[in-house]
């Protein structure tokens, strides 16, 4: 068996081979490129655990000296994983795999580093930067194709400098700004397409995410792009307090009350709590912004632009038709507390009556 690339595909076959009994021996692995891998039980420890496992995610952000240095602690926390430690991977997309996927990989002995397959023969592989024998006759050898990326894009998709989702009469799909949550991502444009004005340039002010060349690379800081963009999106929704109700509200979106322990009593205590994850969510946007970390100086593609104010945002007038969202049922509550996704609003709305100090990311924030 030889199969072609180590990215979450590639890595799905050679997991697949290894647990359906083939030997290591009978697998050669050609990875032009190697990569981070998320290391999912490595990160989270249960239910009970996900607050607290995020802040292993969150605390490096806001103490490493450089991005870099921020995944070399995520490997040490045993949240993030490379195939072979004497290099340096600079591509990431997300890949999640398990500590028992890890060790199979490590396991393959017969690992190409001579970067794209350019073609095959009856005898060799030729690759970019040389060629090797096929490991058995033709007739004996399955390749499986786990190449991507050939055209240059992302996932298939171009954005480039001039990219707008809102774009007159018609919704452009691509860019995600939910951190790898299609699913959010897709519920907020919704969100934002039914409840503001027919204004797309007001609508495109509401949104962050990566366009051009430079910042739709799939490299290592991808994953900081991404989570730095989901935050501003956050901050500029917080313009106009219903939305993040719907976002703190809606299954789509991970971090949401009412998929976690303790419900919104958990999700405050984790944002203004000991773990200050507010705190740091911010604190990490101003080090973007303020060019501390050397290896990001253009806060990945947005610098310069401003926050949209509450007097910019012009909303829909009502809509006659009677909406069923969210469900009117009444849900069994999620803890102890009796909280639930849908009562959790009435408490977001209570805390911002009192006059109680809110963070424009969904999250409640602290005076200090």
């Amino acid at each position: 068996y030889v199969v072609i690339g180590a990215g979450k595909h590639g890595s799905d076959a050679i997991t697949y081979l290894l647990r359906n009994g083939v030997d290591q021996s009978a697998i050669t692995w050609i990875t032009s490129r190697d990569i981070w891998y998320f290391v999912r039980d490595g990160l989270w420890g249960g239910y009970k655990n996900y607050r607290k496992d995020t802040v292993k995610l969150v605390d490096p952000l806001v103490k490493c000296k450089s991005l870099y240095e921020v995944f070399l602690q995520y490997e040490k926390d045993g949240i993030m994983a490379r195939l072979d430690t004497s290099t340096i991977p600079e591509v990431f997309k997300g890949a999640t795999i398990d500590k028992s996927e890890l060790a199979g990989f490590k396991s393959i002995k017969n690992v190409v580093r001579l970067g794209r397959v350019t073609s095959i023969t009856s005898d060799e592989i030729k690759l970019e930067k040389g060629t090797v024998p096929l490991p058995a006759p033709p007739a004996d050898t399955l390749f499986v194709d786990c190449m991507a990326d050939l055209d240059g894009t992302l996932y298939g998709y171009r954005h480039p400098e001039d990219f707008k989702i809102f774009d007159g009469n018609q919704i452009n799909l691509g860019p995600v700004v939910v951190s790898f949550n299609i699913s959010c991502s897709s519920a907020i444009i919704a969100y934002i397409e039914s409840t503001f004005a027919d204004d797309s340039e007001m609508r495109n002010n509401l949104l962050y995410f990566g366009t051009g060349e430079n910042h739709t690379k799939p490299d290592f800081k991808m994953f900081y792009s991404q989570f730095y963009y989901q935050n501003k999106t956050f901050n500029a929704l917080g313009a106009y307090p219903p939305a993040m109700q719907f976002v703190l509200n809606s299954r789509t979106f991970l971090d949401a009350p009412c998929h976690h322990y303790l419900g919104l009593p958990g999700f405050i205590w984790a944002m203004v709590g000991p773990s200050q994850m507010a705190k740091k969510a911010n604190k990490f946007v101003e080090r973007v912004e303020s060019g501390d970390f050397p290896d990001c100086q253009d806060c990945f593609g947005v610098a310069g632009r401003k926050l949209p104010e509450p007097k910019d945002l012009k909303i829909k007038e009502k809509s006659k038709v009677k909406s069923n969202y969210p469900p009117q049922k009444k849900m069994k509550p999620k803890s102890k507390f009796g909280l639930n996704c849908c009562a959790s609003v009435d408490i977001v709305n209570a805390v911002e009556k009192s006059g109680g100090p809110t963070n424009m990311n969904g999250a409640v924030k602290s005076n200090a």
